[in-house]
């Protein structure tokens, strides 16, 4: 991939990446993860951080104003230190963890990688966000305030396994069927013998 052509795909990924989390959605059904593995895969290890956190901070600071599920809040101009929040932490360093992966599938870069990779992003997601709303203070402090969080983020599990699921299989899928059309177009085709 060129640079124009990787500068290309990371814009797009952003916008998408933005607009797929501040648009109505089912809760946690965003790219966030696909781009972070797509990236992480196809792309140097910088930029593949620096798409996640493009859409993270563009997303979030667009979310301050805007409610996917409902309202609109337009009424004064929001600092950028009012993105953070308790469990901000465990949500970008989650993020970070499946660009990581990202990097590993990008040398190991087959169907069942990927679907596994997807996989394991959506299950440490939802294990290390949770723990994150327990230790902010949200459940008690017991083993039995952490299974209360896990319980309670059952639903939102959901949204996260089908978006990882279908956004990472788009996002490779379209790519290597596009990169697999390109290679077709400039190899000759073979000779006939009569």
């Amino acid at each position: 991939m060129s640079k124009t052509e990787s500068l290309a795909v990371v814009v797009i990924l952003v916008a998408v990446g933005v607009a797929a989390r501040i648009l109505p959605h089912i809760p946690n059904f965003a790219p966030v993860t696909a781009t972070a593995l797509f990236t992480g895969a196809y792309m140097t290890k910088r930029v593949s951080l620096l798409a996640l956190l493009a859409i993270l901070l563009l997303s979030d600071y667009a979310l301050l104003y805007v409610n996917p599920f409902g309202s609109t809040n337009f009424n004064h101009i929001y600092a950028p230190w009012d993105l953070w929040h308790s469990t901000l932490p465990y949500v970008y360093g989650s993020f970070g963890v499946s660009a990581l992966v990202g990097w590993y599938v990008g040398k190991h870069r087959t169907a069942g990688v990927v679907l596994v990779a997807a996989l394991f992003c959506s299950v440490q997601f939802f294990l290390i966000t949770n723990a994150g709303v327990w230790l902010a203070g949200a459940y008690d402090r017991g083993l039995d305030g952490l299974w209360q969080s896990y319980v309670a983020g059952l639903p939102f599990f959901r949204g996260t396994l089908m978006g990882d699921l279908l956004y990472t299989s788009a996002f490779f899928g379209i790519y290597e069927m596009l990169r697999r059309q390109a290679w077709e177009k400039t190899e000759p085709l073979p000779q006939q013998t009569t």
